[in-house]
């Protein structure tokens, strides 16, 4: 979906607003000040930019046809950023009164500028949740969280204990893909230490079970507990509930552009790849025996392309399985993972 304004549009917008002229360094607004206006670049650039400490970070930059400060507007707070002319600039600028009655008006450029602002709504929520980040197709998509730095110190100076996971892990490798390639299974959270593995059913997917792990080796366990589910089954049927989660928006007091993104994830979602699942999972043995660096948990769903991983040496990864090899090779000198 294009993302910006056509000449024409922008064009209508002066009958809205007031055209200003920034000379490039101009400050346009900053961080925190109350948000009164929305921006319209007719001409030039600008950059979005937070400042950490006393180091002026730039998160983007903005060209003609597109527009900004809407959010804040929209939803009646100050500045999350700055915002600064990098060239000469000729700006739209509409107050909060006239940008929410163009909103409400019917027509093609309100229909447009709605658009456009459910996108970058969903977006940022992708952005700032972390699992569904790593759910959208890509490259280099790797997040690290650090965790408590004097676990981290004292990381290798901790000795290692086989857990009941370990006694079991070759079988149970076996026993996992079944469970997510065959099986009611669509995630599976497996931590070593506890020797509990955390599993959410398709059949009851608001809830999860948990299981030993020393059970789950045991066909007539499986057989009791996870009925046979065709993968392609189990994904038509995550569609299905989205399918009616989307069709209840109307019932629900929810903001358009709320729906709008929720819509959008609905209908393009795909379930992750059988062999990437069969992939990540046959490395768990790898992963428990490195020198060193040893998995404590993992986490993986058929429902995202992302994988949490945590190790001893504290803090956690969220990983797309596309970057899942390349990862192990970088970070724990793993070869071959391929």
């Amino acid at each position: 979906m294009d993302t910006k304004l056509r000449p024409v549009e922008l064009h209508q917008l002066h009958q809205c607003g007031n055209v200003r002229n920034y000379h490039k360094g101009d400050l346009v607004f900053a961080e925190g000040e109350p948000a009164d206006n929305v921006y319209f670049i007719e001409q030039g650039q600008c950059s979005v930019f937070l400042h950490e400490f006393t180091n002026r970070v730039e998160i983007g930059q903005l060209g003609c046809g597109e527009f900004f400060g809407e959010m804040a507007v929209i939803n009646q707070g100050k500045r999350t950023a700055s915002v600064v002319a990098i060239s000469d600039a000729t700006l739209t600028v509409i107050n909060r009164d006239a940008f929410l009655t163009l909103l409400n008006a019917d027509g093609h450029l309100s229909d447009t500028i709605k658009r456009i602002i459910a996108r970058r709504t969903e977006e940022l929520v992708l952005k700032e949740n972390l699992l569904t980040t790593v759910g959208i197709k890509g490259n280099n998509l790797q997040i690290s969280i650090k965790g408590d730095p004097s676990l981290r110190e004292t990381a290798f100076m901790r000795e290692r204990y086989e857990s009941l996971v370990d006694k079991v892990l070759p079988e149970l490798v076996a026993k996992l893909k079944i469970l997510l390639l065959e099986r009611c299974i669509s995630e599976v959270f497996l931590q070593f230490n506890s020797g509990e593995i955390r599993l959410t059913s398709i059949l009851d997917p608001f809830n999860y079970e948990i299981h030993p792990a020393n059970k789950l080796i045991d066909d007539a366990y499986l057989d009791r507990h996870f009925p046979v589910l065709a993968y392609a089954e189990k994904a038509r049927l995550i569609r299905r509930l989205y399918d009616t989660l989307a069709a209840e928006f109307s019932n629900v007091a929810l903001p358009k552009n709320y729906k709008d993104v929720f819509q959008h994830h609905y209908q393009s979602w795909q379930p992750l790849a059988q062999e990437e699942i069969a992939k990540v999972i046959d490395k768990l043995p790898v992963l428990r025996s490195i020198p060193d660096f040893y998995l404590r948990n993992m986490g993986i769903s058929m429902t995202r392309d992302a994988i949490r991983m945590q190790f001893n040496c504290d803090g956690t990864h969220i990983i797309g399985t596309q970057d899942y090899s390349r990862f192990l090779t970088d970070n724990i000198g793993l070869q071959g993972a391929a």
